[in-house]
């Protein structure tokens, strides 16, 4: 191949231009994942916004959802292999950011037997899957051999028929023996579909009448309005079956993204000790408060304090994690908090200790969620009632604690959770998310039942006219 000679200071190099790159150092995509909108099911319509904290790699956005990172794999490969090294987010306008690094670690891999210098293949674990992480012709990563060595970067050979499971073939043999359980990554590492929440819920308001002759309709005081069903997207086909309307509405919003399976309670928060005060304004979004006395509080956190009056609509209740010891039990603190204030606090504001009592198991988290998200999953948490405050992970780093709304619901016959109709017939329901349609049954004792399937619109009203005849 050409060579020329470059002179650099008091040395001289030989390039050979035409040379091919090392693959590890040649641009590659890192990162590939697809955002779709939970409700329809269909990348959202509003531009995309991926972030990270690899300042090696930049991000690129395509059409129908997809985005990802672009970098030299050798430039992060640390990041790709490492749990917890990678944290990436996407936000798109109208929508919750959902975090992507839990998606992230859940798409590396690790040798499930070593690999020996040679090896034409590596067995890792868990198998590949859906989506698939080590099609032919993608990168893959090794991590480096302890105590020292280097990342290895190898691709995935084509093969005449599908490799067992758990198995990637290479290009090229295992450069140098790796452990047991040493970390892989496919290059790119690809994600699921990620769902983006709604950012804003909706309400259902509504009328009900009757008809009580030909030309005459009175407010149909007296009615029984339920949700039988719930749509989670919107029903592509006429024969879909709507499922259990197991969630309700919660205030405040999700503090942090609750696994599936997180445990849920009920119970009673009561004020204990005497009151404090909060000496600073704090706006919605605060992660921490002034407060005063100090006295009690423990240093290390753990507390839990009621902002707000609870007779009021913007009450909460926060976790303290931690402050700056004090020598004077009555000076101000800086209380720092686990999650950000959900509400305007202003100054001086009275700020209560909290003592649960008589919690009692309430189910588990049965849907995933995003902090912000307005709404809970679980089955059977329509048997609560109507109002109640539930606490979630309690004890745990990320508990917090909710009041909690049914909806009006209609099961086996009977109403449950009614909502108030004034003197005209009228109804608001609490704040709807993460649903795309309602079975709704309406009765009244005068008229036959009526079944109505409301898809609802995020972008504007929901009214609901029924009419009894």
């Amino acid at each position: 191949m050409p060579r020329r000679l470059v002179s650099a200071e008091a040395l001289q190099y030989t390039i050979a231009d035409d040379d091919p790159l090392p693959a590890g150092m040649a641009w590659w995509a890192v990162l590939r994942a697809r955002v779709i909108d939970e409700l329809t099911l269909a990348p959202p319509r509003t531009p995309i916004r991926l972030t990270s904290n690899l300042v090696a790699a930049t991000p690129r956005v395509g059409d129908g959802g997809y985005c990802g990172l672009v970098a030299r794999p050798r430039d992060v490969a640390h990041a790709l292999l490492t749990p917890g090294a990678l944290a990436a987010a996407v936000e798109a306008p109208g929508f919750l950011p959902r975090d992507l690094t839990p998606a992230v670690d859940a798409a590396r891999r690790a040798l499930n037997t070593a690999a020996a210098a040679g090896d034409p293949a590596l067995d890792v674990l868990p198998p590949d899957g859906l989506p698939p992480q080590f099609r032919p012709g993608r990168g893959v990563l090794v991590a480096r051999p302890a105590p020292a060595g280097a990342d290895e970067f190898n691709a995935v050979a084509a093969s005449a028929s599908p490799p067992p499971p758990g198995q990637v073939p290479l290009a090229d043999p295992v450069g140098a023996p790796h452990a047991l359980n040493t970390r892989v990554a496919g290059v790119p590492l690809v994600l699921p579909d990620q769902h983006l929440h709604r950012a804003g819920p909706v309400r259902l308001r509504g009328r009900a009448q009757r008809r009580t002759g030909p030309t005459s309709i009175v407010p149909a005081l007296g009615a029984q309005i339920g949700i039988a069903g719930i749509w989670l997207a919107y029903p592509h086909t006429q024969t879909q079956a709507p499922v259990a309307p197991d969630f309700c509405a919660i205030a405040p919003g999700l503090r942090f993204p609750h696994p599936v399976g997180a445990p849920i309670q009920r119970g009673t928060f009561n004020a204990a000790g005497a009151p404090r005060g909060l000496r600073q304004f704090a706006p919605a979004g605060a992660r921490a408060i002034v407060v005063a006395p100090n006295l009690g509080l423990n240093p290390a956190g753990g507390d839990l304090l009621r902002l707000g009056d609870p007779l009021a609509s913007e009450d909460e209740i926060v976790v303290s994690a931690g402050f700056d010891a004090v020598g004077d039990p009555n000076a101000p603190v800086t209380l720092r908090l686990t999650a950000p204030t959900a509400h305007l606090h202003r100054a001086p504001g009275v700020v209560r200790d909290i003592a649960p009592a008589a919690l009692v198991a309430a189910g588990a988290v049965a849907r995933e969620t995003l902090p912000g998200d307005r709404v809970l999953f679980a089955a059977g948490i329509g048997a609560l009632p109507t109002a109640s405050m539930l606490a979630v992970e309690h004890g745990a780093a990320r508990a917090a604690y909710y009041h909690a709304t049914q909806y009006p619901s209609h099961s086996g016959g009977a109403f449950f959770h009614q909502l108030p109709l004034d003197a005209e017939g009228r109804f608001v329901s609490p704040p709807l998310a993460r649903v795309a349609q309602l079975r709704v049954i309406a009765s009244h004792p005068l008229h036959p039942a009526q079944q109505l399937d409301v898809a609802l619109d995020y972008g504007g009203d929901n009214v609901l006219a029924i009419v009894f005849s």
